[in-house]
């Protein structure tokens, strides 16, 4: 088909604006239609292809680990330091032209407060020890940059402020609002816990890359769902959280303080989290103020409710470390494995006294927890 048989086509000027083009009925050709086909099709094409480019290069630098508001070099057309074209059309997801920060807090590492009420709202919203895990997920997020929180900056997809939630989810969050977003956030991933019987690698993974895509991966690949998983997530997960495996590290007979960990994070619920029944064969179970009792057989497994390493062991009784101050102590052992001992999840860690009574305790960061709101296999 010739171009002199195309009729209504527009075309882009070098001021972005469209212009048409004359049909073939008009009296003389114009300049676009003069022109060879190849000069007039490349011109459509240059725009796009800017656009691709920088499209490219903005999933190049997230793919490095770096939200695109962090990058320094703005796409073709975008406005300098914004870091693409998309920048200047804010105003499409009503975000604010100027906001007020508010009253610093002393604090270099968190001038505004937002870190700290990041970990008050998990806390509360979703669970006593989420706190660090839902801090360290909201600056993977936004950064806590100003411009990101009040909705200066917008990710390539649209979401938006503190918890980089998406307008068309979350209409009557406002969410330049930092504690609104902070709230929708902790309850989003409230939801996505409860979704996924309190793991925290999938329901990180359903926030950032959405649920019915994580729910597809994990129905097709089982256990290595998260091959599966785009490269941004998996660096999200990363950024969070470490690697699918925990690693546990500076663990003493000594250790007056929790074993600091990068890779594992426990808060009840994590790469080694879940608690699972720590007795084989339980013939009862009962809540107590502080703790959970099972009762079994003398002489049944006992075993580690979660991933962890041993720092006290004797006396019938074990303490687990599970990292990031999270400690699980087993009462009523009738043998213990020694300390230092790397144990996962299900393995055994000694056998049960005479009494047939095992009692497990919970504390976080010095805290006492009721573990039986982090226990997998509910009665």
């Amino acid at each position: 088909m010739s171009l002199d048989a195309i009729s209504g086509v527009t075309s882009v000027s070098a001021s972005g604006a469209p212009e048409p083009i004359a049909s073939s009925a008009a009296a003389g050709p114009t300049a676009a239609q003069a022109a060879p086909f190849s000069a007039v099709l490349q011109r459509h094409l240059d725009a796009p292809r800017r656009d691709i480019s920088g499209i490219r290069s903005e999933i190049a630098a997230i793919r490095a680990g770096a939200p695109f508001w962090r990058q320094s070099a703005p796409r073709e057309g975008g406005a300098p330091g914004t870091g693409s074209a998309s920048m200047a059309a804010l105003d499409l997801y009503g975000t604010a032209s100027s906001y007020t920060l508010p009253p610093r807090t002393g604090d270099v590492a968190d001038p505004y407060g937002w870190r700290s009420t990041s970990r008050d709202l998990a806390e509360r919203i979703i669970g006593p020890g989420y706190g660090d895990l839902f801090e360290r997920q909201m600056d993977q997020e936004s950064g806590f940059i100003p411009d990101v929180v009040f909705g200066k900056r917008v990710s390539s997809a649209g979401a938006e402020g503190i918890a980089q939630l998406m307008p068309q989810y979350y209409q009557h969050v406002d969410r330049t609002d930092p504690v609104a977003g902070l709230t929708a956030g902790a309850q989003t991933m409230r939801h996505y816990l409860t979704v996924w019987d309190g793991d925290v690698r999938k329901a990180l993974a359903s926030y950032n890359a959405g649920l019915g895509r994580v729910q597809s991966l994990v129905d097709a690949h089982g256990a290595n769902w998260e091959a599966g998983l785009p490269l941004e997530t998996r660096h999200y997960l990363g950024a969070i959280v470490g690697g699918a495996t925990p690693t546990f590290t500076g663990v003493t007979a000594a250790a007056t303080t929790p074993a600091s960990t990068s890779a594992a994070v426990f808060g009840g619920r994590g790469p080694g989290g879940v608690l699972s029944s720590p007795l084989e064969g339980v013939t009862g179970r009962r809540s107590t103020a502080t703790g959970v009792d099972f009762f079994g057989a003398a002489g049944a497994i006992v075993t580690a409710p979660s991933d962890g390493v041993t720092v006290e062991a004797g006396g019938g009784r074990v303490v687990l470390d599970h990292g990031n101050g999270w400690l699980s102590a087993l009462d009523g052992l009738a043998s213990t494995v020694g300390v230092g001992t790397n144990v996962r999840r299900g393995e055994a860690v000694g056998s049960l006294g005479a009494g047939g009574l095992l009692r497990l305790g919970v504390t976080s960061g010095g805290e006492v927890v009721d573990p039986a709101r982090y226990l997998l296999d509910v009665d």
